[in-house]
């Protein structure tokens, strides 16, 4: 039997990676967060612990884990200032990796997001997974991601032997769930960059429960994959789905934002960089279709559009 370790229990999408997990057989599932779930998932043993190196090393050797999936990130399914999650992404992903070494755990599983690559003008139709990333982004949940990426490039290089990969899902929506993303869409006004409408991509968090588990219970497979739903949408469409409004503003709006409060009040706070309001950054999918036998079940519109009506 293989023993499967999912951090992040506590939230949705580790909820649901856990509970299709647990029902394959002679799959033995351990989930463990800073809270235990609403709804316990069947079939998974549930442990809160305080995610430290040392508590998630002990865990590990007690249960003889085979597979790790990490999903324990602050700032996706809930509303928090940066300064809450802030390097605490980071450092658990560290004291992650450093457990999994010291428990000799071979197979790992990571969260992370197709907007690491950036937007940029030379920017391809279509990031493949061997792209380079982007070389960073203001401090926030997107900066977190590219440091982690960083991170597990340099443990790979290190040891060779273990097998990370990682599952670079789009923006999610569903089950109650808003990335930063997605909640940017459904703002009255959602400020726009004048002059351009970016392609977009956005994820059912069940599609990517699902491409997270594939991902686990292929133990061929190894590096980065692209998950997101198909065809991606312009912007100022994703906006309207969402049941936010479009509101397409000059780049010296933006600008002038940091000095002048009236606009600063208008344009809040963006989940990424302006340059993602004015250059697509759109995953390649393929590999995931192809080696994890994935795809999406739930197109982009209608995620958004029952996202819209559930919080209408």
């Amino acid at each position: 039997m293989a023993t499967v370790l999912v951090t992040g229990i506590g939230g949705v999408l580790g909820s649901l990676v856990a509970g299709i997990l647990a029902t394959q057989p002679r799959m033995r599932v351990v989930g463990v967060g800073r809270v235990a779930p609403e709804q316990m998932p069947a079939d998974v043993e549930v442990r809160v612990c305080d995610m430290s190196g040392e508590t998630l090393l002990t865990m590990m050797r007690a249960s003889r884990v085979d597979a790790v999936v990490h999903l324990d990130m602050s700032g996706e399914e809930e509303t928090l200032p940066y300064e809450i999650p802030g390097r605490g992404n980071v450092y658990r992903a560290i004291e992650v990796l450093g457990a999994c070494h010291a428990a000799e755990v071979k197979r790992i599983v990571i969260r992370s997001s197709t907007l690491v690559y950036g937007a940029r003008a030379d920017a391809p139709l279509f990031f493949a997974e061997t792209a380079p990333l982007s070389g960073g982004a203001p401090a926030g949940l997107l900066q977190d991601y590219i440091e982690i990426e960083r991170l597990v490039a340099d443990f790979k290089a290190r040891h060779p032997d273990v097998k990370i990969t990682m599952v670079r899902c789009a923006p999610v929506a569903g089950n109650g769930v808003r990335s930063p993303v997605v909640q940017f869409f459904t703002r009255r006004p959602a400020p726009m960059l004048a002059g351009f409408d970016p392609r977009v991509q956005v994820l059912h968090i069940h599609d990517a429960a699902v491409a997270l588990a594939l991902a686990t219970l292929n133990d061929q497979v190894d590096g980065a994959f692209n998950v997101a739903a198909h065809p991606p949408l312009l912007l100022s469409q994703a906006i309207l789905f969402a049941g936010g409004q479009p509101l397409p503003l000059p780049a010296l709006a933006f600008q002038a934002a940091s000095f002048l409060e009236p606009l600063r009040s208008l344009i809040g706070t963006l989940p990424f960089p302006i340059e993602y309001l004015q250059y697509a950054c759109v995953g390649d999918t393929r590999r995931a279709v192809c080696a994890l036998h994935w795809e999406p079940q739930r197109r982009p519109d209608e995620t958004l559009r029952e996202f819209a009506a559930d919080h209408a």
